[in-house]
């Protein structure tokens, strides 16, 4: 339940701001919740005006790169929480 919680109070709107700002979205869906949230939030678009395409380029990978990090970071903790819980009701 707190999942779902999380996913809805933090997740969405961080894929929102992912999206705007030209990143993948599902990456930032599961990004750590209000970390991620915070996170995307303080990155530079990659949508913004006056910069170049190359720069644009190396803050989506960044950007991108740094989602995929937090997303599996939280994939990797859920795991872990879930074997705790199913060994310990053994």
């Amino acid at each position: 339940m707190g999942f779902f919680i999380g996913l809805i109070l933090f997740g969405i709107p961080s894929a929102i701001i992912a999206s705007v700002k030209g990143f993948k979205p599902f990456r930032w869906l599961i990004a750590l919740g209000l970390i991620g949230l915070i996170v995307v939030s303080s990155l530079s678009s990659a949508n913004a005006r006056g910069i170049t395409e190359e720069e644009a380029q190396l803050r989506t990978v960044k950007a991108n790169s740094i989602g995929a990090t937090m997303a599996l970071i939280n994939v990797g903790l859920s795991v872990i929480l879930i074997f705790v819980v199913l060994v310990s009701t053994r």
